[in-house]
């Protein structure tokens, strides 16, 4: 018998678990997230923010399927220590340590706000969970101008959800790097246009420096070049990192996130990774991190075949393309 644990309860996770049910319909199976329901539709947040979906529309009943298929949930538990050279366990944030003789790791990019003057104001958010999306729902009911930061697809579409509110905003990219990744085949000229031709105000090569509030609320962003940015709501899609911090302090192979080989194993080899949290190295270079909700997903697959004894590779060249996401076009998600 191998007991199984998963760590993450988004796309990459909950694929693996069951993966590894199917091919292991005796063993036990632990699945830990650390959000209270382990799995949602992450990529329809930005419709629920439009007012497009309602909550209902976003959660899978995967409580049901887990039971159906024999699996431990555990939801509302933060991993916060792993101890693989002896006992081989993980600790969990109510003092509970948990045994596994092979694990995963899909626990996912963590959204940082920038450590500037008044990132504490009412009104400010990063936009990755259910959590953000519910915050700025609630704020969008009363608010007229909004300012998102960043320049990937998380930006781009909490963009197009405030637009579809009928709030007037400001896309603040920090740099000049590509919308999307260069493997991607949308060109970066059709999303310019795209933008304008919605009216979002794009502010490039240009960051916030200070968030300016009025009785506690975020009221304008301040830049690096002089701008002042009046804003009710502040987006904020730039910053992420591995959410990882439970491997401080150990040798576990990580750079920007957990180091593995093209089967997903990690330096131990009873520990996999998938998703954005999994750093693929080639032979000529470390991949960066963020690979998406479909990507996520099918790197679950492989891990859990692979962590069942199977000898499957991942293609970190083989990348979904941009110019349809989830099946519908990047224009057609703004009408």
């Amino acid at each position: 018998m191998t007991r199984f644990v998963v760590i993450g309860g988004g796309s990459a996770g909950t694929r693996a678990a069951e993966t590894i049910r199917d091919l292991r319909p005796d063993d036990p199976i632990t699945l830990i997230s650390e959000e209270e329901r382990p799995f949602y539709l992450r990529p329809l947040l930005a419709d629920f923010v439009a007012g497009r979906l309602e909550e209902k529309d976003l959660w899978l009943d995967y409580e049901a399927t887990a039971a159906r298929k024999g699996l431990t949930l555990m939801p509302g538990r933060k991993v916060v220590g792993l101890d693989y050279r002896h006992q081989r366990s993980v600790s969990l944030d109510n003092g509970e340590a948990l045994p596994y003789d092979s694990m995963l790791i899909a626990t996912g990019l963590k959204p940082m706000l920038p450590k500037i003057a008044g990132a504490e104001l009412q009104g400010i958010t990063a936009f990755s969970a259910y959590a953000d999306a519910i915050r700025v729902r609630q704020w969008a009911e009363n608010a007229k101008r909004a300012v998102v930061i960043g320049r990937g697809l998380p930006a781009l579409e909490l963009t197009r959800a405030l637009r579809l509110r009928g709030l007037a905003v400001t896309l603040l990219a920090p740099d000049d790097s590509p919308w999307f990744l260069p493997l991607f085949d949308t060109a970066q000229e059709e999303i310019e246009a795209l933008l304008a031709r919605h009216e979002v105000n794009v502010v490039a090569l240009d960051e916030p420096v200070e968030f300016v509030g009025k009785a506690g609320k975020v009221a304008l962003v301040r830049t690096r070049e002089g701008r002042e940015l009046p804003a009710d709501i502040v987006g904020v899609a730039s910053h992420q990192k591995a959410s990882i911090d439970f491997l401080a302090g150990s040798d576990m192979g990580v750079d920007e996130g957990i180091l593995v080989d093209e089967r997903l194993r990690s330096a131990d080899e009873r520990i996999f990774a998938a998703g954005d949290v999994a750093q693929v190295q080639e032979e000529v270079r470390r991949r960066a991190l963020g690979y998406g909700w479909m990507r996520a997903g099918a790197q679950g697959e492989v891990a859990a075949r692979n962590m069942c004894g199977g000898n499957t590779s991942v293609s970190v060249g083989d990348e979904y393309q941009a110019e349809s996401l989830y099946g519908i076009s990047l224009a057609a998600r703004w009408q």
